[in-house]
């Protein structure tokens, strides 16, 4: 099977969806993140060839609503980011409180 050279679109798409993959765990980008990126230019790649314009605006709607629904939300969860967003609130919270009190 002849390897064919891919497209400037294909290689920026390439480049822009292994960059949203670091919103992923790192667990899961290690155990799937090149196969996720293999796939997603492998349908790419056939979308390009078709000339389906509306394929290509779906598989990167996807793309970005799996992002915003599952990576964003796993990464949310970690104990680490609960841990600043806990701190941050209690902080505010005390802050207004002596603020009130003060005033």
């Amino acid at each position: 099977m002849p390897v064919r050279k891919e497209s400037a679109i294909v290689r920026c798409s390439r480049v822009l969806y292994r960059g949203l993959l670091s919103f992923y765990s790192p667990e899961l980008r290690c155990k799937f993140g090149e196969e996720m990126t293999d796939v997603f230019v492998a349908l790419l790649g056939e979308a390009m060839d078709q000339g389906k314009r509306v394929e290509i605006f779906l598989l990167w709607r996807s793309a970005l609503w799996e992002l915003l629904t599952v990576a964003v939300p796993s990464r949310l969860a970690s104990n680490a980011v609960m841990a600043g967003a806990l701190s941050l609130l209690a902080s505010t919270a005390l802050f207004l409180v002596f603020f009130r009190a003060v005033s």
